[in-house]
């Protein structure tokens, strides 16, 4: 009986001691509780806030953006057959016309693009442009030859474009584009089969200018920029106009046309050494071999045709209106006492997307000349087999007032694009081009073209081919018909 008290004695002895060790323990895992409660009760204070400011973003007001109609935004994606994913940002409506030049257009939904760093942070700097490389077989009633070119009718070229939306409602806009047309197609003939390094390495500068674009009032810009009327020969949304464009002499247009039986192959639009000039016949021979080494001595395909696009590109201040119900009107006066209004316009129905522009221009200084410009174009949209099927017409011309001709242009094109594969759109087109009287009445020239495209989008290239066959009529000459054949690359960045 004492032994079994004495054991139950010593057993009981260690328990005080346990039990304080049980109890710190406890505090200790009390103290860690209370740490992670106070590190959740901080994360919600912190979740709190951001949710609060996220709420703050969400309310504020934001710059009343009216984005182009779906048609517009359309009509702008397709002008030069850029796919949209290939397109820049800009918050505003389009801003130098509703198409014709792509960057002016909203980036489609779910497309981000990456910010270049730039010297003010409240500004959003865009790097883009093209190469377009081609290589044109000319057959020009005497020979065939190969040449690889700029293509000219979109040259290769890249731009920066400057946006800040520090005022809300009004954007400010910084624009540079800068050409480079190595071996440009407006240069190379027979006779310059490779263009001089120093014209090679010499960059165009195509745009230079700033504005402030709102959405109530409308655009300026000044600088040198498009004219108003530039781009109204061009509204094109067929989606097929690098192989075959309103302008399509741009992609040969340095080529001479040649006539048989002449001094010389080509036809003069110099005066060619007169024999009774020279006191010999070596003397004779020696200016006649110069003069006919000189490509500019003579008539080349642009000086006979081209699409008559307005005053183009120069020095100017210019205004845009709002776009209203698809219309929008601009005005434009530069340097040399040239100025011009035009008026374009796009829209949908449940058939058919569509654009147009006309436009009137003027140089009013003496010996000056004035034109007028129109073209249209529509793609027809169905879910039957005739969904892509569109059409481009223009008609063009221009009166001096010291001279006699009145050069006159018209172009008709049908094209048919669909996705056959899911690389990009496919394209084709016909097209008939007419150039009435612009080296002298009486001139005529005939342009009759295929073209197809495949655009690549994943790489952002569109590589295309076309035919042309060309008849020119010159008053006096028996010229002769030329055949080009262009195959070509096209890498937008």
């Amino acid at each position: 009986m004492f032994a079994a008290s004495i054991l139950a004695i010593a057993a009981a002895a260690p328990l005080p001691a346990l039990a304080q060790d049980q109890a710190a323990r406890i505090a200790a895992l009390e103290a860690q509780v209370n740490l992670l409660m106070q590190e959740i009760q901080s994360m919600k204070v912190e979740q709190t806030q951001q949710a609060r400011e996220i709420r703050q973003v969400a309310a504020a007001p934001a710059p009343q953006v009216r984005a182009s109609s779906g048609a517009q935004q359309v009509a702008v994606a397709e002008a030069t057959g850029v796919a949209p994913s290939m397109q820049g940002l800009l918050r505003t409506p389009p801003s130098p016309g509703v198409a014709g030049h792509p960057f002016y257009g909203a980036l489609p939904d779910g497309r981000e693009t990456n910010v270049m760093a730039t010297g003010n942070p409240n500004v959003r700097l865009t790097f883009s442009g093209q190469i377009n490389r081609s290589l044109n077989t000319v057959d020009d009633g005497l020979s065939t030859d190969l040449y690889q070119v700029d293509n000219e009718n979109a040259s290769s070229r890249f731009r920066f474009l400057g946006e800040s939306n520090a005022l809300e409602e009004t954007q400010a806009l910084a624009l540079f584009e800068f050409e480079w047309p190595v071996n440009g197609s407006l240069d190379v003939s027979q006779l310059e089969q490779s263009v001089s390094d120093s014209i090679n390495r010499t960059f165009n500068l195509r745009l230079l200018e700033v504005g402030l674009s709102n959405n109530r009032y409308g655009s300026f810009f000044i600088g040198q920029g498009w004219m108003a009327s530039d781009g109204t020969s061009e509204m094109d949304i067929t989606g097929v106009t690098t192989p075959m464009w309103s302008g399509q002499t741009f992609a040969f247009g340095g080529m001479l046309p040649t006539a048989n039986g002449e001094s010389t192959d080509y036809i003069p639009r110099r005066t060619p050494p007169n024999r009774d000039d020279y006191a010999s016949e070596e003397e004779y021979e020696a200016a006649l071999g110069d003069f006919s080494v000189a490509s500019g001595n003579f008539l080349n395909v642009f000086t006979l045709g081209n699409n008559l696009d307005g005053l183009s590109r120069l020095v100017r201040v210019r205004y845009n209106t709002p776009v209203w119900n698809g219309f929008q009107l601009s005005g434009s006066a530069g340097t040399e006492e040239r100025y011009d209004v035009a008026l374009r316009y796009a829209g949908q129905t449940d058939w058919a997307r569509m654009a147009a522009g006309a436009s009137w221009w003027t140089d009013a200084s003496d010996g000056g000349f004035d034109g007028i410009s129109a073209s249209g174009s529509l793609v027809l949209t169905s879910d039957q087999w005739w969904n892509g099927i569109g059409a481009a017409i223009q008609y063009a011309t221009m009166s001096f007032d010291d001279l006699d001709n009145e050069p006159t242009t018209w172009m008709g094109k049908l094209t048919y694009t669909r996705n056959f594969w899911d690389i990009g759109r496919t394209g084709f087109a016909i097209q008939y081009s007419k150039y009435e009287d612009f080296w002298a009445d009486g001139t005529d020239f005939k342009l009759y073209g295929f073209g197809f495209s495949q655009n690549i989008d994943r790489i952002g290239s569109e590589a295309y081919f076309g035919v042309t066959q060309n008849e020119f009529t010159v008053p006096g000459y028996d010229v002769n018909d030329m055949t080009l054949y262009q195959a070509g690359l096209m890498v937008r960045f």
